[in-house]
């Protein structure tokens, strides 16, 4: 199940599409059918950068976290509230997009149950805080899933972790919506994911 503990990590901080010119914070990709609106105040993530945070990145299990690197996809759009480098938990938003392929007909709720243990697994004092529910983004039927850990990376340094995750189906693909806080919310919180959430448009 190697598909399956790639997509496990797609919360861990890129992109394709485009900014409007005209309106630089919405990102748009026609070919996804996806539209949303990022802060003001936030940043796009680049590809190069979304890597070097993966890499960045300290797991118990260093055999997924090589396979995680090697194998990791740039997301269609992914973005932080502070300019990297950041020396704290950057509070982020991204969104993949991924092909079901033998998923196909898995309900999302299901996906997210699938998912959940790979985090576990690799993510210290790791809580499922809201098991898997149905909830609708977009207008469109979906899955939704919080979960705490203590992320830690190389130099020592740990941060109180808040993930949320959805899986947004669409066609023969779904998207996979990633976010992450810091517990405490000191220097971002889960309003403000909330209200980027709010601008995310899918065509059905």
């Amino acid at each position: 199940m190697k598909h399956l503990r790639i997509a496990a990590l797609a919360l861990v901080l890129g992109f394709g599409g485009h900014a409007s010119a005209g309106q630089p914070d919405v990102f748009a990709n026609p070919t996804a059918g996806l539209q949303v609106t990022k802060p003001a105040e936030w940043h796009y993530v680049t590809a190069t950068q979304n890597l070097e945070n993966i890499k960045a990145v300290k797991l118990s299990d260093e055999e997924f976290h090589a396979t995680m690197q090697k194998y990791a996809t740039a997301p269609l759009v992914a973005m932080t509230k502070f300019q990297e480098p950041y020396d704290d938990l950057n509070p982020s938003f991204k969104v993949n997009l991924k092909p079901y392929g033998p998923l196909q007909g898995i309900p999302p709720a299901e996906l997210i149950t699938m998912i959940v243990p790979q985090f576990k697994k690799v993510f210290k004092d790791f809580e499922l805080v809201q098991p898997p529910i149905e909830v609708e983004v977009s207008g469109i039927k979906s899955a939704y899933a919080r979960m705490n850990y203590t992320m830690e990376i190389p130099d020592g340094k740990s941060f109180p972790t808040t993930s949320e995750l959805w899986i947004v189906p669409r066609g023969d693909y779904f998207f996979m919506l990633g976010a992450g806080t810091r517990q405490d919310e000191k220097n971002g919180t889960r309003r403000e994911i909330k209200a980027i959430l709010g601008t995310l448009k899918i065509e059905q």
